[in-house]
């Protein structure tokens, strides 16, 4: 059985009619009723570029995006929704994910499963999210980002309860006079196209917001949950109704902005200051000056059009798609060079990633996070090292620190939750001296793991890459640097890499969390109440006070850190391995007696402290 047509009456009040996309097959609803297309398609441009969709709005960058964002939750607050504080960018309460992915992340599993009620219903937020799924075309593709928000109105229905707030014809009515009257746009801009969603065992219809040629929200009605037996069948998997309905709505706040700006690109609209001033200490404007004649703003609008049509994605062939770039800009009159071509864009590619790293960066930190070689860590530490790659490759001469500094200054505006800036600032500085080392290093691991393959080899073996990144630190994108320095001329990483290495680690988390169980009974904490968790008071913190409420005598096989005895406290500043760091060590000390801490874990909330004796 499929989903039926989501045909509302706000549709029709507002002369919408239903058509089928000539191109995708999918229905949709539009206010003409010739149109043949759903708005995001392969021939649907984005129309915004210089004519700006939503008016009323002159800033840019941070100004902007607190601009939108206060009227979205205001529409919402003014609608009988309460507004939350956005959770962090590390998914602590997730055992299956590091990062915060999306605004719905924030309540699963324990909110959306009807365990736990959640912090209000029906409620508002704005979510800081990370995903480096695209990290490649980050700078590239015009539009892509690593980080971003989400803002969103969440509704829990609980009908077996009796509680049933609202449901679709509520939720695109919201929508429609959110864009119409908050944003001023004009109802013939924008296509709702029904296209179901599922993932993470959940399903439900949807409704995908498309104005201008851009999406800017997707609207999920959640009431499926995966089951062999279930009576709908979606995308290959069967689904049965679960007892909640769940309303899990998703606008990007950062596109928003972008269809305000009406920029060539969403980094020119978001991060206008940081773009302005690396172009600069770059010197980009002397490489566009070599030629007068060409019009690099209409250049990178027309680029923007065509990667609104063409779907520029990760795993495409670089050389190719120049070649067809260059094919279509001239089929509108815009002529180029392959030589202009890479001079211009290049660069800007560095320029515009550069903000969208640190941000994500920045926010990650400033949620207590330290860099490392696995797991949050790792991704962290990807961010950082891809930074000062590119900074080196524009001969900018900051330093990674002065880069954040800047940025939490005119982006970020020093919001920054678990961490000082001066501890970010001085995270930053540690980890460019471990790159310049790792650079120092990395000649010999080159010479070490290439040793076999052909100086005039195109590629370099994934699992090689793989290998020295996970156990020599060494980025993929630097390992091909550092290989092209060392005579193998010729490789070139794979587009999509990193992104399939951000993912390796984060199918690390999701195998992690299938052993939870295991761990749970490797340390037996019976009835031990769950310990106070001091670490997000105050990240600085390095003594504290505490009661023993327990001491477990350990095995060898409890503890890799031949730790003797596990201590359990009634509160707590060592964080447990998760959320992507390792476990804190340092010492108990009771009276005249001090025991070290070797590693610190945590089972059923109660935190261990993995001790080589008993004080």
């Amino acid at each position: 059985m499929a989903l039926p047509p989501i045909d509302l009456a706000v549709f029709h009040e507002n002369g919408y009619v239903r058509r089928q996309c000539r191109v995708t097959s999918l229905w949709f609803w539009t206010t003409d009723p010739n149109r043949d297309t759903c708005g995001d398609t392969s021939e649907d441009e984005y129309s915004f570029i210089g004519a700006p969709l939503i008016g009323g709005y002159e800033q840019r960058g941070k100004a902007l995006k607190d601009a939108m964002r206060e009227a979205f939750l205001g529409f919402f607050e003014a609608s009988k929704h309460t507004r939350i504080q956005p959770y962090p960018v590390l998914a602590r309460w997730r055992d299956d994910i590091h990062l915060t992915i999306a605004s719905i992340a924030d309540f699963q599993p324990h909110v959306t499963s009807g365990e736990v009620l959640p912090p209000a219903n029906p409620l508002t937020i704005s979510q800081p999210c990370i995903r480096l799924t695209d990290v490649d075309a980050v700078g590239r593709s015009g539009r892509h980002l690593t980080t971003f928000e989400m803002m969103a109105h969440h509704v829990f229905n609980r009908a077996d309860d009796g509680e049933f707030l609202y449901w679709m014809e509520e939720c695109v009515q919201y929508c429609h006079e959110m864009l119409t009257v908050t944003f001023g746009i004009d109802s013939g801009e924008i296509t709702y196209v029904e296209n179901p969603w599922c993932g993470g065992g959940n399903a439900g219809a949807a409704v995908e917001v498309i104005v201008g040629g851009l999406e800017l929200a997707t609207l999920v009605f959640m009431d499926m949950e995966e089951h062999p037996e279930g009576d709908v069948e979606l995308k290959g998997d069967r689904y049965r109704t679960m007892p909640l309905q769940i309303i899990d709505t998703g606008y990007g706040l950062e596109r928003f902005c972008w269809a305000a700006a009406g920029t060539p690109t969403i980094y020119e609209a978001i991060y206008p200051e940081t773009v302005a001033w690396l172009k600069e200490l770059a010197g980009f404007d002397d490489v566009a000056q070599q030629w007068p004649s060409l019009n690099l703003d209409r250049l990178l609008g027309e680029m923007s059009r065509l990667n609104g049509i063409m779907n520029i994605e990760a795993g495409v062939d670089g050389d190719e798609l120049v070649q067809i770039f260059l094919s279509r800009l001239a089929e509108r009159g815009v002529e180029v060079t392959a030589e202009q071509f890479s001079a211009v864009t290049e660069p800007l590619a560095n320029i515009y990633a550069i903000p969208d790293h640190l941000h994500a960066l920045c926010n990650m930190l400033g949620d207590g996070l330290v860099p490392s070689n696995a797991k949050a860590g790792y991704l962290a530490r990807m961010l950082a090292r891809r930074v000062l790659r590119m900074r080196d490759e524009l001969s900018v001469e900051v330093s990674l620190a002065d880069l954040a500094a800047h940025h939490l200054d005119v982006n970020l505006g020093n919001h920054i939750n678990k961490q000082t800036r001066e501890g970010l600032l001085t995270i930053l500085q540690l980890e460019e001296e471990r790159y310049e080392e790792m650079l120092r290093k990395g000649k010999n691991v080159i010479q070490t793991q290439l040793k076999d393959v052909r100086k005039d080899a195109a590629s370099i073996p994934d699992e090689s890459l793989f290998t020295m990144n996970d156990s020599h630190g060494l980025a993929p994108d630097m390992a091909i640097a550092l290989a092209r320095a060392a005579g193998w001329t010729e490789v070139q990483l794979r587009t999509g890499f990193s992104a399939e290495m951000a993912e390796r680690h984060a199918k690390f988390a999701k195998e992690a969390a299938k052993m939870d169980d295991d761990k749970g009974s490797v340390y037996p904490v019976g009835d031990y109440t769950a310990t106070q968790t001091l670490y997000y008071d105050d990240v600085s913190m390095k003594t504290f006070d505490a009661e023993v409420i327990g001491i477990i005598p350990l095995s060898k096989d409890q503890s890799p850190s031949n730790a003797s005895h596990a201590i359990i406290l009634n509160a707590s500043a060592f964080y447990p391995e998760g959320g992507g760091q390792e476990g804190d060590y340092g010492h108990v000390v009771q009276g005249s007696t001090s025991v070290q801490v070797l590693d610190t874990q945590v089972a059923g909330g109660v935190i261990l402290h993995l001790c080589d004796g008993c004080p």
